[in-house]
């Protein structure tokens, strides 16, 4: 019964954790939001000041750039893996593995460029 269970909460972890950043998120950006309602709602203006005092950020630039790099990076590195494997069928199963973050990455880049081309105009 434990063989079974670590697995299962091994793998069981990543989503829980997901689920807690991208929930601690929402609150803080709800929050956030709520306060630049009330701000809004007593007829004081919303200065930039103010909203970088509350932490609302910009994207940066070439995040989609960074992104894409990434997960192309984890996509070779887990392509690799699995040639080193000597199983016969480990380099099937892990390329196919390794072609979801390429073909996500490759996505990043070709909106990276595709935006920043279009900024350039």
């Amino acid at each position: 019964m434990e063989e079974v269970l670590v697995p299962i909460a091994l793998f069981a972890i990543i989503p829980v954790i997901v689920w807690a950043v991208a929930a601690y998120r929402f609150k803080s950006h709800a929050a956030t939001i709520g306060l630049l309602e009330t701000v809004a709602s007593k007829g004081e203006p919303i200065t930039v000041e103010l909203v970088k005092t509350l932490g609302v950020r910009r994207k940066p630039k070439h995040a989609d750039l960074r992104l894409g790099l990434i997960l192309i990076a984890i996509a070779v590195a887990t392509a690799i893996f699995g040639t080193v494997v000597p199983e016969e069928e480990a380099t099937r199963i892990f390329f196919g593995f390794a072609s979801f973050p390429f073909l996500v990455g490759s996505v990043f880049l070709v909106l990276w460029f595709t935006v920043s081309r279009q900024s350039e105009d």
